[in-house]
């Protein structure tokens, strides 16, 4: 299977934060920029076409400092087994994290993190 052929670009880069309405506020002030999204949980900014995207997490969670490429792709399903048919370890299997919204996030042998998104609609 040519995996290469279910990647339709990025979606963004996510950053996990501590404090949203402070990370959200500094996006705002330092660069004038304003959400296309904007909620407790989820907040996005584009920065001409590439999504910078927050994600909430509790104030116990560690949280290293390090982004996490979303890639937009088709067959999240498909790509799922066959990625770990080769090997790919997953550290968070096919989720709905928004309405119509899948993803799948593993981490290359560096340690990023790399994240499958699908919007099934």
């Amino acid at each position: 299977m040519n995996l290469s052929k279910n990647f339709k670009g990025t979606y963004g880069t996510m950053y996990y934060v501590k404090d949203m309405n402070k990370t959200v506020q500094y996006y705002k002030d330092m660069f004038n920029l304003t959400p296309e999204d904007e909620s407790p949980e989820w907040t996005t900014f584009s920065f001409d076409g590439h999504r910078i995207c927050l994600h909430a997490c509790g104030e116990k969670d560690k949280v290293e400092g390090n982004g996490i490429l979303i890639t937009n792709v088709t067959k999240l399903d498909e790509m799922v087994v066959e990625l770990k048919k080769r090997g790919v370890e997953f550290i968070k299997d096919i989720t709905q994290v928004c309405e119509g919204g899948y993803s799948a996030d593993f981490k290359d042998p560096s340690g990023n993190i790399v994240s499958l998104f699908e919007y099934k609609g």
